[in-house]
């Protein structure tokens, strides 16, 4: 039995679990810059001295107020503090001359299911859900969207939600944090997969774009989902953007309003300083978490933890993630894939890259495969209340009692801790999952 030592943690849905571990055991988490301060002051900078554009009074007031304003906001799979700055966006927008009929707040969903009315409550606080007209973007519904007239530079013919197209001013809003896929989020990611028709979101996430290794957290340069989601915002580019930075316990640690392209890049470069952690050689395993609420709700989202987990790990080694998933696997269509080609990801992977046909949410197996290259599914561990122990070895992961027996999650950590640590000895835990930047030296 091995000796306490110290103590760290990993995010559970709405709480964290806490342990101990082996003093030589490296915890990595982002270096937080303090909560911005007067919030409320900080949020009227940004909209009056934006990056790269005029403030947004000034634009507001020379926009078309026979047409409508549109707010893009995230859908609840993303923890966005709407509620701190959407009430300073929409007093702009009313001293602009556009009336409370005239703005349309719209979820960008991509293709994910749309919002509740208790998920708009949470999202945007009880007072602006029941003033303001909310819609969710609807990728499937072809009367929902407007076909573009151009291609991207990949040659995706894309069509765009029709609320946001009409509109005759249009804001971004979001956080910015490393995107497993699309390098970072926030800015250009609103628009494409956000807004986009179910073709271009399958084009977006499709066996080819995946398949490129600069298709990864913390890359832009290189990256097709980046060059495809900024084609796309480039044809009806937004007026403005908000994106902000948060913490752990979710307040607001910087604000990059303005220019889509210059505010966003500020943005990543704050994001890049504060959450990259470099460690010179991978590790034999990590425990990781799914994120937390929001971001643990299903299997679906927890593959970004896993990833950002086997980003640190050498092949052959473990990861243990610990996720609530609270609203089970996912969609229909993603469980039956997972399903289908349960402990065989190999088959898998061939079968995606020999057929053109893009089946939902195939992209999120394709991301564990990643993970499962490295680990199979007896190196892929998970501890989780909210999906059946049957259910998971579906799921080409190994369920935590199949390792250590029926116990209560934390005891199931404490037993696997105590299991790793008798044979690894370089061991890294991610407290917060996905919500940190890897650089390993040595890959």
């Amino acid at each position: 039995m091995r000796s306490v030592e110290k103590s760290t943690y990993l995010l559970y849905d709405r709480r964290r679990v806490e342990f101990e571990v082996p003093a030589d055991w490296q915890i990595f988490e982002p270096s937080d810059p303090d909560p911005t301060g007067d919030v409320g002051t900080a949020i009227e900078h940004a909209l009056a001295e934006p990056i790269g554009t005029r403030g947004l009074s000034e634009l507001a007031r020379k926009a078309d107020k026979s047409g409508t304003a549109v707010i893009v906001i995230s859908d609840i799979t993303r923890a966005v503090p709407n509620r701190t700055f959407l009430p300073a966006i929409l007093k702009t927008l009313h001293q602009a001359g556009f009336a409370r009929d005239k703005i349309n707040i719209l979820i960008a969903t991509g293709m994910h299911r749309p919002s509740t009315d208790a998920e708009r409550v949470e999202l945007l606080g009880a007072e602006i859900a029941q003033a303001y007209q909310i819609i969710d973007h609807r990728a499937a519904d072809p009367a929902t969207l407007v076909r573009l007239p151009h291609k991207t530079s990949s040659g995706t013919s894309v069509s765009l939600d029709a609320t946001y197209y009409n509109a005759s001013f249009r804001i971004l809003t979001g956080f910015i944090e490393p995107h497993f896929m699309a390098g970072f989020s926030g800015g250009r990611k609103s628009i494409c997969p956000g807004l986009v028709d179910l073709r271009t979101v399958q084009k977006f996430h499709g066996a080819e774009f995946l398949g490129n290794p600069s298709a990864a957290s913390g890359i832009l340069d290189g990256n097709p989902c980046h060059r495809e989601s900024l084609d796309v915002a480039r044809m009806i580019p937004p007026d403005f953007v908000f994106n902000v930075t948060v913490g752990v316990d979710g307040r607001i640690t910087g604000i990059f309003a303005g220019d889509l392209e210059k505010a966003h890049h500020v943005g990543v470069e704050f994001v890049r300083r504060h959450m990259t952690v470099k460690v010179d050689r991978p590790f034999e395993a990590v425990f990781v978490s799914g994120g937390g609420y929001p971001l643990d709700t299903t299997f679906y989202q927890t593959v970004k933890g896993m990833v950002a987990a086997g980003d640190y790990l050498e092949t052959g080694g473990r990861v243990i993630i610990v996720s609530g998933c609270a609203q089970g696997i996912g969609s229909q269509e993603y469980k039956q894939i997972m399903f289908d080609y349960a402990d065989d990801h190999k088959r898998f992977l061939n079968d995606i890259f020999s057929r053109s046909e893009v089946a939902k949410d195939q992209w999120e197996f394709q991301m564990q495969c990643r993970v499962l290259d490295k680990t199979g599914r007896d190196g892929l561990i998970m501890v989780t209340d909210g999906i059946t122990r049957e259910e998971l070895r579906r799921c080409s992961v190994t369920p935590a009692e199949d390792v250590c027996g029926s116990a209560s999650m934390p005891e199931l950590v404490a037993r696997l801790v105590d299991r790793v640590a008798a044979d690894a000895k370089r061991v890294a835990v991610l407290p917060r999952g996905p919500y940190i930047l890897p650089k390993v030296a040595s890959q």
